[in-house]
């Protein structure tokens, strides 16, 4: 290939697929490095490649040694031929010498072309790395191709991801064709290229879209505290602002739920309850548990419990389908949350009342101190009913020893 075909070729491969003219040029170096040595069973000394763009030339460059008997003409150059380069020269210098690339034979030209192209190959999957792996973190829109029982191969364009069956929304149906917004979880170099795995259930992929939809996140206005998710059922989304004109919830939900709306499109029927952060722990957890409405909270800060009380008719809210609503916030709130309704407390509480002794005074007192069941009496022991203000040690043991008798019934 003479100097101006491969300069068209070189700028050519450079203007379609992104690579440098240098990465190129280094690429055309291991390939002839590789052929001179299987023309010469030896590799070269330095073996160097410069383009001449004025001349329309490639030029490659070998430094030999300069001897009195030639026995390797890889690395060697006589006395006489070195002096028609550098009349200065000595013998045990080194010249730099020009070498024709025709002359390693077409053998070992085919082998430095396959060896080119490897390397161009190799390039280009590094750059496709560099650029993919600049986007792990973050959000990209992509196209399914195909579904299996383990993965979903995704179409970004110049590359394919999978989402792994763990990572995908339990409710959708991820059509053939259908746009998807993925998050970027992880990108790893492999022999075949870049290596994309991607998620919808990842916190991190909710967290993205609040960022995208709400300029006051993106702004650090308002600040997502931690998020929390059973994929595909409901998330928690704690936030709080950092100017006290700015309402953190208000402005995650935008004018007439239009924020919350757009990315409710994204998750599907996944509910997101979006919850005001509080540093008062009974605060914290009467908002993690909405969208119930909340009686009393109750909080054992050494002991890191909470007994909440709703009325009746909020208690299932209050819990959630298969317990998700208090799990959730259990994890949002790192308390241990145990709910119960009015109805509840009165009828298990019921039998205080027939205790001689045993008032209004001394039911208030009760229900103060977090004694609200008859587990909570068994839980807590005589010693911590006696330490109740206004119960001894004798009505502590009354109370106790009716508690066992219920429950044992």
């Amino acid at each position: 290939m003479e100097g101006k075909e491969l300069i068209s070729v070189l700028e050519s491969i450079q203007r379609e697929r992104g690579i440098s003219q240098s990465t190129l040029l280094e690429g055309i170096r291991e390939a002839l490095f590789s052929a001179y040595k299987k023309k010469y069973s030896r590799p070269p000394r330095d073996l160097q490649v410069v383009l001449d763009e004025k001349k329309d030339q490639l030029k490659v460059f070998v430094k030999k040694l300069v001897v009195k008997n030639v026995k390797n003409p890889a690395v060697e150059i006589s006395m006489e031929d070195a002096l028609k380069i550098n009349p200065d020269v000595k013998i045990n210098d080194e010249v730099e010498v020009e070498v024709n690339p025709l002359d390693f034979s077409r053998i070992a030209a085919s082998t430095g072309k396959y060896v080119m192209m490897q390397q161009i190959v190799e390039r280009e999957k590094d750059k496709l790395y560099e650029e993919f792996k600049k986007k792990e973190g973050s959000l990209i829109s992509g196209t399914v191709r195909y579904r299996t029982d383990k993965f979903i191969l995704v179409d970004l364009g110049k590359l394919e991801g999978i989402i792994p069956e763990r990572e995908t929304l339990p409710s959708r149906g991820y059509k053939q064709g259908e746009r998807v917004l993925v998050y970027v979880m992880r990108v790893t170099r492999e022999p075949k290229g870049p290596h994309i795995v991607l998620s919808q259930t990842h916190p991190n992929f909710l967290r993205r879209l609040f960022e995208m939809e709400v300029p006051e996140i993106e702004e650090g206005i308002v600040k997502i505290r931690q998020i929390k998710r059973e994929p595909g059922k409901r998330a928690k989304v704690v936030v709080e602002s950092r100017d006290e004109r700015i309402d953190p919830v208000g402005a995650c939900v935008g004018l007439r739920g239009s924020r919350i709306k757009a990315i409710l499109r994204e998750i599907g029927p996944e509910k997101v309850d979006i919850i005001k952060y509080s540093s008062d722990p009974a605060e914290f957890i009467k908002n993690a548990l909405k969208p119930a409405e909340i009686y009393q909270v109750k909080v054992d800060p050494d002991k890191k419990e909470a007994k909440v009380i709703v009325k009746d008719e909020q208690l299932s809210l209050a819990i959630g389908a298969n317990g998700e609503n208090v799990k959730l916030a259990a994890k949002l709130t790192g308390w241990q949350i145990d709910i119960r309704s009015v109805g509840q407390i009165e009828r298990e509480s019921a039998f205080l009342r027939s205790i001689p002794g045993v008032g209004e005074k001394t039911l208030v007192s009760l229900r103060e101190s977090g004694f609200l069941t008859l587990k909570d009496i068994l839980r807590g022991g005589v010693n911590n009913l006696a330490r109740i203000e206004g119960i001894g040690p004798k009505m502590a043991e009354k109370i106790f020893k009716r508690a066992k008798e219920l429950m044992e019934k």
